[in-house]
């Protein structure tokens, strides 16, 4: 519900025509601030289309405000000083299951970002693409520019350690095991972490549901409801299988106290891997984050237990990009839930008045023939 758990898809062009939506999606603008506006259609995106970012095509995100990969991307993007609009797709509607989406990624995940026709799923292959496109002199850079110096390489070392963690493993088996923690907080509420917790024991059924309604993306979403039920995307995870998850996380920040405590002699201003906020920065921001809002903080950094680590946590709360990254208003997730309840209500509504209808054709012929 909350997080993609994709693996890497390739990069491909957009859809010629993607189709019209009925309800429309909210869409923002970001050039250095974020600004509302009324919610356009979803329109196909050719080469003429405006933009500023310098590439001459338009970048846009299609993400989910609490999305653990989409805080990442957004981090990056805030980062890198990149204007880009965004386009909410609410896994609390099960927007990303609608056919205009799956166009983009059939495997139903979020984010993606398009930057004309092009459309790059996977948020570690939409930072490279970043990184690759957008680091002249004009944008922030988040990697050194010596690709074979100690520290890309020390960065490339955490990269590997932070971004191979079972995040969905962890936030779906907290949901399913609360006793794990002793004060989660928003959009961690109580009553959305019984509706995860649902989800992670049916998540295989509704993926199958979803993959019948929506034939041309059949096969992507049977496969992965295959994965969900008994294989490597299964989250409904036992006491003893949380244990294991907790432990990998432990040892991984244990890894990156012992690296921030090697700051020494005039470094301790340094991040994670240097002076430079690099995308293995972004990684464990966005990772404490998400540990943060569960409710693991006294387990994994507070109370003295990794100084350091509590000690960056609290600096990088001040780092403007990571406000942006995590910020989510409840009354916008309230109305996006509000406008999946309202598809809902429509297909239902439909269904009523046709059986209505059906109901009062027989009734009309019972009485023909009961006259004649």
């Amino acid at each position: 519900m909350y997080d993609s758990t994709s693996q890497p898809a390739p990069l491909h062009q957009l859809p010629q025509h993607p189709p019209s939506l009925s309800l429309t999606p909210t869409t923002i603008s970001w050039t250095g601030r974020t600004t509302a506006g009324t919610p356009p259609p979803l329109t196909t995106m050719t080469s003429q289309d405006t933009n500023t970012n310098g590439n001459g095509n338009t970048l846009k995100l299609y993400y989910w405000y609490t999305s653990f990969y989409s805080q990442r991307v957004l981090m990056a993007l805030y980062e890198k000083r990149v204007p880009f609009k965004t386009q909410i797709v609410s896994l609390l509607a099960e927007e990303q299951y609608e056919p205009w989406f799956l166009k983009l990624n059939p495997r139903a995940e979020v984010p993606v970002l398009t930057d004309g026709v092009k459309v790059i799923p996977d948020s570690i292959r939409i930072i490279e693409y970043l990184e690759d496109n957008f680091s002249n002199g004009q944008f922030g850079q988040l990697t050194p520019k010596e690709k074979g110096s100690e520290e890309s390489k020390n960065i490339q070392r955490f990269r590997d350690l932070l971004e191979t963690l079972p995040i969905p493993a962890l936030t779906f088996g907290t949901a399913i095991h609360p006793e794990l923690v002793d004060n989660p907080k928003p959009p961690f509420t109580p009553l959305l972490l019984k509706r995860m917790k649902e989800t992670a024991k049916t998540r295989h059924v509704i993926i199958r549901e979803h993959a019948e309604k929506t034939p041309e993306f059949q096969e992507a979403l049977m496969e992965k409801a295959a994965a969900a039920e008994h294989g490597s995307l299964n989250l409904n995870k036992t006491r003893e299988e949380m244990d294991e998850v907790l432990q990998e996380f432990d040892s991984v920040l244990q890894k990156v106290e012992d690296e921030l405590s090697s700051h020494t002699e005039g470094k301790s201003s340094w991040w994670l891997c240097g002076e430079l906020f690099s995308i293995a920065d972004i990684d464990l921001a966005i990772l404490l984050n998400r540990l943060n809002c569960l409710g693991y903080e006294r387990r994994f950094w507070a109370e003295e237990k990794r100084p350091l680590l509590e000690a960056y946590w609290y600096k990088i709360q001040k780092r403007d990009s990571f406000k942006r990254a995590t910020y989510f208003s409840a009354n916008a997730m309230r109305l996006t839930k509000l406008r999946g309840t309202l598809k809902q209500s429509k297909t239902l509504l439909a269904s009523l008045t046709a059986a209505m209808a059906i109901a009062v054709i027989s009734y009309i012929v019972y009485r023909r023939v009961l006259k004649s």
